[in-house]
């Protein structure tokens, strides 16, 4: 278990990460529809977690000390959702981000990705909250199109409903801080 200092000098161990989140009052309960249509008992709200300086600190920290042993040129992540979390901790690690459209609608630019990837760069991209891994491999796939190289795919909070299996189907491996059923007991 990784540690993390705080800026108050309070040592953290990576389980408590899902304490801070399920403390952020991210974890709703009641019927949900998910992106993939589904319905949930729960849904965990990625900005209760996302827009809590304190929460946001420890979640960029731990994922800054995850990518320390990698060469990385670019953090990446699906806009909207993860700008806070690639923002964070590209500020963590001084690498630059970068933002990828998950719409077929670009507005500004008409850009696809917001920021720069250029070819040949390794990038780590970071999502939230996964369920089935559909939106962290679209974002991979769109990294690879302009010629970047997806070296990790990290996730806050993994569902635990098939993302890891459908991610290593296409030849990566999802890492994650938290998993429901493992980390977090949803009852």
């Amino acid at each position: 278990m990784a540690t993390v200092l705080t800026p108050a000098g309070v040592d953290l161990v990576m389980s408590d990460i899902a304490s801070l989140i399920t403390d952020s009052g991210a974890i709703k309960r009641g019927k949900f529809k998910l992106s993939d249509d589904r319905i949930s008992d729960y849904y965990i709200d990625k900005y209760e977690f996302e827009t809590n300086p304190t929460v946001i600190r420890e979640i960029a920290a731990e994922i800054a000390s995850k990518l320390e042993e990698t060469e990385i040129d670019v953090i990446a992540g699906p806009a909207l959702g993860a700008v806070p979390l690639v923002t964070a901790v590209s500020l963590q690690t001084d690498i630059p981000a970068a933002f990828i459209r998950m719409s077929q609608q670009y507005a500004g630019t008409q850009a696809r990705i917001e920021g720069s990837i250029e070819k040949g760069q390794r990038v780590a991209i970071i999502e939230d909250v996964t369920t089935t891994g559909g939106t962290i491999l679209e974002s991979a796939d769109v990294v690879t199109e302009v010629g970047g190289v997806p070296e990790r795919l990290l996730v806050v909070v993994d569902r635990n409903e098939g993302a890891s299996e459908r991610v290593s189907d296409q030849g990566y491996e999802l890492e994650y801080l938290v998993q429901i059923g493992t980390d977090i007991e949803i009852q």
